[in-house]
């Protein structure tokens, strides 16, 4: 027992020479903390298909950091298409309409949120992809800007050739290695690939879809098919701690072709199908296996993903 308090003595002592010797430095807040910026970098926006109201213009933030009680601040902005080809770029009045007022925003407590509000406009023939940044040009306070003050605007051109493809996909993927029990549910989503008519990114395959590397499939709108080349890796299931995700050709033994393409059908109401949807899963480094065989059958929803439904307790006997 006195040792015990002895080595408390002790301690307390050290700690109270610690305190002594050192002075109290509050956190002050200062003038590298006040800056004015976006609060994203970046957007991208559907062309408006001409049958949306006001209410579903596109909302980009500004937001003044500074302490309350600051003097009020009026922000100027402009839009710019520097650095962006002409056939790319994206004009006002021609692409999109400012639902503000004018090319200000106002702070009038100094500090908060102030909204820039974009509303595409919508044609009826292929365009491709339009770009334009917003750039922050000035302040009535001279708050130095963040490091986020362009943002870039994409609207997306919903007359693109595969536009019955592009969207958010409920996949029912029918197991092969266990049918039932081994099921998947993916929230999918598919978009253009930029200079690429005939090619879509798909992000979610046996996942949620922000989690993911996109893999690249090819579209034949005239023989109604798709393919995907086998070996591209989808981070499918990285949640589980396998590193790799590679999609193959398979087959109902669960063993996989990796010279061989992936072929499905699509139909012009945008359901797809894919059977023999293989994928093989690589973990400790250079351990790999096969997670599943699966044929898939694709349902096209509405804008925001399904979210997934797998059955973790697979850890799979053959990995």
């Amino acid at each position: 027992m006195k040792k015990r308090i002895s080595k408390l003595l002790y301690i307390l002592v050290a700690l109270a020479l610690v305190v002594s010797s050192c002075e109290w430095n509050p956190i002050m807040w200062d003038d590298s903390k006040v800056f004015v910026a976006f609060s994203t970098a970046s957007t991208d926006m559907p062309e408006d298909d001409q049958t949306t109201t006001n209410s579903e213009s596109v909302a980009i933030v500004v937001a003044v950091n500074a302490l309350d009680g600051s003097p009020a601040v009026t922000l100027s902005f402009e839009f710019d298409t520097t650095g962006i080809a002409l056939e790319s770029a994206a004009f006002e009045d021609v692409d999109f309409t400012l639902e503000n007022a004018d090319k200000t925003l106002s702070f009038p407590n100094g500090w908060g949120y102030d909204t820039i509000w974009i509303k595409p406009i919508g044609n009826d023939y292929f365009t491709g992809n339009k770009q334009f940044n917003i750039v922050l040009v000035s302040n009535t306070q001279d708050i130095p800007f963040g490091a986020s003050n362009s943002h870039a605007i994409k609207i997306l051109d919903n007359e693109h050739p595969l536009s019955a493809w592009i969207g958010t996909y409920a996949v029912d993927a029918q197991s092969y290695g266990d049918p039932e029990n081994w099921d998947e549910a993916w929230g999918v989503t598919t978009k253009a690939v930029d200079g690429e008519l005939d090619q879509l990114s798909i992000i979610g395959i046996g996942h949620v879809p922000s989690a993911h590397t996109a893999i690249i499939a090819t579209i034949d709108a005239e023989a109604m098919t798709i393919t995907i080349d086998g070996g591209q890796d989808s981070d499918a299931y990285a949640d589980f701690n396998y590193t790799e995700s590679y999609v193959y050709y398979g087959f109902s033994d669960l063993s996989l072709d990796e010279s061989a393409q992936l072929v499905g059908t699509i139909s012009e109401d945008g359901t797809i199908a894919i059977d023999n949807f293989g994928i093989r899963i690589e973990y400790y480094g250079t351990n790999y296996g096969v997670w599943d065989v699966f044929n898939t059958t694709w349902t096209k929803t509405a804008k925001k993903s399904v979210s997934r439904s797998i059955t973790i307790d697979k850890a799979k006997a053959n990995l």
